[in-house]
């Protein structure tokens, strides 16, 4: 519909309907001989354009109109121009003009506020911090929002929420809340191996939206919080256990000497060592449990303080040259000068070396040799940083272990970890001190020759921490 429906034939058509009137009077006038042919034409041709000039007045009145409303429902009608619609038609009274042209531009504007209120609501759905999708009383998709697209593969409006979510009991919810107007909560798992923890809130409307809408889904991604869930329930289940046996063993001391070794000086001595022993294991548990945790609650903080590693290393070997003395283990560190300092907490980075080197000191063959060694190194992007390797001969780890080496309380060997003092939480605290430096864990072994644990720590004078 528009001005090219309103053509010039249509124009002559209506001169031809108003004018045949006068042209029957002048006929029957010629007949008559009341007029002459010749005056008579003349009169026609003059009742013609008198006709022509009222019509095609009232014809571009009737086009701006037909324009108008073709505009009207065009999608960019909210970007033309504004403008009054002007209707001067002697077919229509002066009133009637402006109020058909005021009608028009009030239905104008209503429409453009509507535009500019889906254009809105469009965009708000569309940025929604969570997967939402709205669905009609036969399950068929009419809105999507929040990421939905990126989370599912096939979310599109005008699909069924089977091909979206393909749970039996996700979709057995939804018919639920159609059909009662409820609300719903349930878990689910999708993606490549049910990978992915879902959750998904169903509410229903009490009746109908005017599209149609009958319930919206809203899907969150819950799978970093059912890891830590099991992480919390693996650690305490560990714990429980790293206490439990010293436990045992200080409860079976206790009874002991309150019975058969109440008089016997030599058992005495003997099952106070082994309490102490266990006394001590349980404080080193302790303490590691509590540094662990207070690392990982400042984690998203990273140091700021300017760090020299190579008196903070050579403090941590001088330490542990006793204990390496005593397996006939050689501690050897060596500074590159051109190594820069790094950006980190003394006393984090102090804990950190202190457990490599008790490590690599402790799993060392007798007359073997712990090197540590302090370079410039890379990060991952490229960044500055210092590299701090420390290698020992020990046996070296199988392959299998080496990535999950960093998990608490993981041994290889159970028995000798805890003959050599370990309480399974020494290279957790390594990886948690590492990540809230911004740095990089790096673990290579051999079996039979040794292993190799370097970190790389942000240089002071080019790292820029972010947290």
């Amino acid at each position: 519909m528009g001005h090219r429906s309103l053509s010039r034939r249509s124009r002559l058509r209506g001169i031809a309907a108003a004018s045949w009137p006068a042209a029957a009077v002048l006929a029957a006038l010629v007949l008559g001989g009341e007029l002459t042919p010749l005056a008579a034409a003349t009169a026609a041709v003059a009742a013609a354009l008198l006709h022509w000039a009222v019509i095609a007045r009232h014809h571009r009145s009737l086009v701006r109109l037909v324009d108008a409303l073709d505009r009207l429902g065009a999608e960019d009608a909210e970007d033309a121009p504004p403008g009054r619609l002007r209707i001067a038609s002697p077919l229509t009274g002066p009133r009637i003009g402006a109020a058909l042209a005021a009608a028009m531009d009030g239905l104008r504007q209503r429409l453009r506020a509507a535009r500019r209120r889906q254009r809105s609501l469009e965009s708000l759905i569309a940025h929604l911090p969570t997967p939402v999708v709205a669905i009609d009383g036969d399950r068929r998709i009419l809105h999507t929002g929040g990421g939905t697209e990126a989370l599912f593969d096939g979310a599109r409006a005008g699909g069924d929420l089977a091909a979206l979510l393909r749970d039996p009991a996700v979709l057995e919810a939804a018919d639920r809340v159609i059909e009662t107007g409820g609300r719903e909560e349930i878990d689910f798992t999708a993606g490549p191996g049910a990978q992915t923890a879902l959750a998904a809130r169903i509410v229903g409307l009490a009746a109908p939206a005017p599209d149609g809408v009958r319930a919206v889904i809203e899907v969150f991604d819950v799978t970093a919080l059912r890891r830590a869930e099991r992480a919390r329930v693996d650690f305490v289940a560990n714990a429980s256990h790293e206490l439990r046996t010293p436990l045992s063993v200080l409860l079976g001391c206790i009874e002991t000497l309150r019975g058969a070794a109440r008089g016997d000086r030599a058992a005495r001595e003997r099952f106070l060592a082994m309490m102490e022993s266990q006394v001590g294991h349980m404080t080193r548990l302790v303490g590691d449990l509590l540094s662990l945790s207070r690392i990982e609650l400042g984690e998203h903080r990273p140091p700021t303080d300017r760090v020299a590693l190579l008196p903070v290393v050579e403090r941590v070997a001088d330490a542990l040259q006793f204990a390496a003395r005593a397996r006939d283990v050689e501690i050897a560190v060596a500074g590159a000068p051109s190594a820069p300092d790094a950006i980190g907490d003394r006393d984090e980075l102090t804990q950190l070396f202190q457990n490599l080197i008790d490590n690599a000191v402790k799993y060392s063959r007798s007359g073997g040799r712990v090197e540590i060694g302090i370079a410039p190194g890379r990060l991952e992007n490229g960044a500055a940083a210092v590299t701090v390797a420390v290698r020992d001969q020990g046996e070296g780890i199988a392959e299998e272990h080496l990535g999950r080496l960093t998990e608490r309380f993981y041994r290889i060997d159970s028995a000798r970890s805890r003959e050599l003092g370990g309480t399974g939480l020494g290279l957790a605290i390594v990886k948690h001190v590492v990540g809230r430096h911004r740095g990089r864990l790096r673990i290579a072994s051999a079996v039979g020759v040794g292993s190799s644990f370097s970190v790389d720590l942000p240089a002071a004078d080019a790292a820029v921490i972010k947290p």
